[in-house]
């Protein structure tokens, strides 16, 4: 494959349908999730502190749950898994988007937040292991970041769209999102065939297959037992917890305590996708082959420097400066850690290893939230303390990294 620097060529026409289909799903992901904690916290009245928990357990519990995709992708297919996740969420947002429509009613919510967390961390494992099954180790980090590229488009354009709906009605975001679900859902079923040979024969008897899986949850836990696989996700998932206050704590953070407009922070998620959309591919390039480890150490450090410099945000046009350096350190840290986890775990079993690295991921990502929103709870107004405390978990993953290096490779 001949590599290109700024335009990526060369890649086979399956990871274009795969990018094609996380653009559609992350337009439509990003239409919602922006603005559930701003929903949940203004209209339903539920303190930060109780968005942060609700918003950590569903993802817990849907990652928890999740586990099992990486491993049914091993044994049936990772296709089979991403299409079902779609069309699942497809039937999921219309339902919500129907029924919030009448009644806005917590309990709800938080059943629609766990089921969506459970279909999205099926799909994140086996599509990571798709790629993993079509590229070659020296190219995939280029891979990576072209599925970074798709994703960000969809979160440059999706936000935008959502802030305008959520001024009209929140229930027209689910509506919005479905119909990009069944999009991503057909684009994939019609582009991307099948990378895994099963390993079930082909001469069992019709749905017999299905039950010779033999999945159990000790067997999914093995992956424990690699201290290499171990280490490298413990250490990541501080930068996970890093990431995970972009959507929710940042959202309320601007909005509530520095003033701006809700379409102003539509056009603020709109800067952080365009950004990688635009550069994600020359930013990755940037990383030599095999330099995934020193690219991790960089990127936790930039990110320290991102978030401490929302201390001294008092406006939108200072917000986007902060934003920048935050993505930034984003488009450094994430094909990085994809790849380097790729890469180490074990090819017979890719789609276990890379699910308990999402289960780490997702972990991150709830734990961000509710560390987040327990900061703004205990500090009022504009207090430096949240966004140092931030920089300071940012710092630690740079340590981590570092001394990972030093101990492994």
């Amino acid at each position: 494959m001949k590599e290109q620097f700024i335009v990526p060529r060369g890649f086979p026409k399956e990871l274009w349908g795969l990018f094609a289909t996380s653009v559609i799903s992350s337009i439509g992901f990003s239409i919602t999730m922006p603005y559930m904690s701003l929903f949940l916290n203004n209209i339903l009245h539920i303190p930060m502190t109780l968005v942060g928990i609700l918003l950590m357990s569903a993802q817990v519990i849907g990652a928890t749950v999740g586990l099992y995709g990486g491993e049914i992708s091993d044994r049936l297919g990772r296709r089979f898994i991403m299409a079902r996740s779609l069309l699942g969420r497809f039937f999921l947002f219309v339902i919500v988007g129907a029924v919030i429509s009448r009644w806005q009613n917590i309990y709800l919510i938080f059943f629609f937040l766990i089921t969506n967390s459970v279909l999205f961390s099926f799909y994140i494992p086996a599509s990571q292991a798709y790629v993993a099954d079509l590229i070659s180790e020296e190219h995939r980090l280029s891979a990576y970041g072209l599925l970074r590229m798709g994703g960000n488009l969809g979160w440059a354009l999706g936000p935008a769209i959502g802030g305008l709906l959520s001024m009209i009605d929140y229930a027209y975001l689910f509506f919005v999102t479905a119909f990009c679900m069944i999009i991503a859902t057909l684009i994939l079923i019609k582009f991307c065939r099948e990378s895994l040979s099963l390993r079930i024969s082909d001469s069992a008897m019709p749905g017999e297959k299905y039950f010779k899986l033999n999945i159990n949850f000790k067997a999914i836990l093995s992956v424990v037992s690699d201290r290499q696989f171990l280490s490298f996700t413990l250490i990541s998932f501080s930068i996970f917890i890093v990431w995970g206050q972009l959507v929710s704590p940042l959202s309320i953070y601007a909005v509530n305590r520095i003033g701006i407009t809700k379409g102003q922070l539509g056009v603020l998620f709109s800067i952080n996708g365009f950004m990688v959309a635009l550069f994600q591919y020359f930013m990755t390039n940037l990383v030599p082959d095999k330099k995934e480890l020193e690219a991790l150490a960089i990127g936790s450090f930039v990110y320290a420097i991102g978030y401490l410099s929302i201390n001294f945000a008092d406006c939108f046009s200072s917000l986007i400066i902060s934003m920048i350096i935050i993505t930034i350190a984003e488009m450094v840290v994430t094909p990085s850690s994809q790849s380097y986890a790729s890469k180490i775990a074990r090819p017979e079993n890719r789609g276990r290893y890379l699910a308990f690295y999402n289960l780490a991921q997702t972990f991150g990502w709830a734990f961000g939230p509710l560390l987040g929103g327990i900061l703004l709870d205990i500090f009022a107004g504009r207090s430096p303390f949240i966004w140092v405390t931030i920089s300071i978990v940012a710092l630690f993953s740079t340590t981590g990294f570092i001394i990972f290096k030093r101990r492994f490779s």
